[in-house]
């Protein structure tokens, strides 16, 4: 088991090295060489703990946007960051009034008047999980590896889901859609009644808003599931055909209408219709529970319009807990984001019957 424990510790070390090395331009054999040393020089499984939570912390942010290539579809606000926790922007005044064949002289000088936007970032946290000693030897796959590769999946698509409702709409930009009434792919179990169909109007009714904002950027949407096909079994033969001729499943890309790049996700967001007035609703929140008039929303933005940003990513290992009779390890990840420009942003929500 030990010689098991040093070639692990010794393929992590390597793997370190040539992350280092190429980050900095170092040398890797040297690279590794002193992380060997420092390893050595460590307390017993200090150096390989360390080894291990760099790695799964490099495995978070390297994944973060692989299979969430809308996220990447913005401004990116990561330079801002303070602490790893807050966004601190400068905002620029003004800009000088302007006069047309002066006659007066001097003219009053007056100062721009400059501010900041600061705004905190959301913790996503991956409650500790615990992996018993004894099943290290009884099981015949590395639950260990399996574990921390599943949860750290999980913190991802919770920290996209947290993005995404920072970049939900208000009310005002709401936009309802307009299909036939149908029962089937409501949001969940909890939602009842009729919703109306998402079709290619209401495509179009959003592209509008936004190309009358005279909007520079790229245009996306980001539909569920249920959306796109409802969007796809609108269309004509032809319109088909011409909108999976940019498919890209590389990028996320599904297809393209009207000049907007059109992405796919199980769920965006969710809207909750009350007194007629359709707002969003947290769904990570502690206090949330689905209600009958919960709708589920597709979003569309232009990338200058919505702004992310990444703050730390933190992994703990706690190996040998005799609390725990093993291992215990957890992580979190701050991220956040705003709307920038709120003629640039809209939901299509399914309209209530």
């Amino acid at each position: 088991m030990k010689q098991v424990k040093f070639l692990q510790a010794l393929l992590y070390t390597s793997l370190m090295a040539m992350s280092i090395a190429g980050l900095f331009e170092f040398n890797p054999i040297i690279t590794e060489g002193v992380l060997l040393t420092a390893s050595m020089l460590m307390p017993s499984g200090v150096g390989f703990m360390a080894l291990q939570k760099e790695i799964w912390r490099s495995d978070i942010i390297n994944n973060m946007y692989k299979d969430n290539a809308f996220a990447t579809r913005c401004v990116n606000a990561d330079a801002f960051v303070l602490a790893g926790k807050v966004v601190h922007i400068p905002v620029a005044g003004a800009p000088a009034q302007t006069k047309k064949n002066l006659t007066t002289f001097p003219q009053t000088a007056v100062n721009r008047a400059d501010s900041e936007l600061t705004y905190v970032l959301d913790t996503i946290y991956s409650l500790p999980r615990q992996i018993q000693d004894i099943e290290k030897y009884e099981l015949s796959y590395d639950k260990r590896a399996s574990v921390v590769g599943e949860d750290n999946a999980k913190l991802i698509q919770d920290c996209m889901d947290s993005l995404l409702f920072r970049w939900a709409p208000l009310a005002a930009n709401v936009i309802p859609t307009i299909g036939a009434a149908s029962t089937l792919d409501l949001i969940d179990t909890a939602a009842t009644g009729q919703r109306k169909l998402f079709t290619k109007d209401a495509f179009k009714n959003v592209i509008k808003k936004l190309r009358k904002a005279n909007h520079k950027g790229g245009v996306n949407a980001l539909l569920t599931t249920e959306h796109y096909y409802q969007f796809f079994d609108s269309l004509s033969e032809a319109e088909r055909t011409d909108v999976g001729r940019v498919a890209d499943v590389a990028t996320g890309l599904v297809g393209r209408y009207m000049g907007v790049d059109i992405m796919m996700r199980s769920t965006v967001l969710r809207y909750r219709k009350v007194a007629g007035i359709y707002t969003v609703i947290d769904e990570q929140a502690d206090s949330f529970v689905a209600a009958a008039t919960d709708c589920a929303a597709s979003l569309f933005w232009v990338n200058q319009a919505v702004e992310g940003a990444l703050g730390e990513v933190v992994t703990f290992d706690d190996s040998g807990n005799p609390l725990y009779y093993g291992d215990v390890f957890s992580a979190f990840a701050r991220i956040g984001g705003r709307i920038r420009r709120t003629d640039g942003a809209y939901a299509v929500v399914e309209d209530i019957i």
